[in-house]
């Protein structure tokens, strides 16, 4: 094997290392948009209805948990029971 193909071949690798970093916090920022495209749906829901919009404090909490679980603090399972806890109070 040549020096330019072992260079290659780890570049390669790079890229692919890259590649799967930048696809894990893609599904990240979607998974995130999705549950804030959720709470805005149920709002809506709320708001057609006539009931009264969600309290922003709730909208901010949920936010903040998102975070929690985003940096590994909370499991997705921690996360989705404590956003229902939020928005059942509501």
């Amino acid at each position: 094997m040549t020096q330019f193909d072992e260079e290659f071949g780890k570049r390669a690798e790079d890229l692919r290392k890259v590649a799967a970093d930048m696809s894990r916090e893609f599904r990240k920022v979607a998974a995130d948009l999705h549950e804030q495209m959720q709470v805005f749906a149920d709002d809506l829901r709320r708001r057609a209805r006539g009931d009264a919009p969600f309290d922003q404090s709730a909208i901010e909490k949920i936010r903040a948990l998102a975070q929690l679980r985003d940096e590994g603090i909370l499991t997705d399972e921690e996360f989705q029971a404590q956003k229902q806890r939020l928005l059942d109070q509501v």
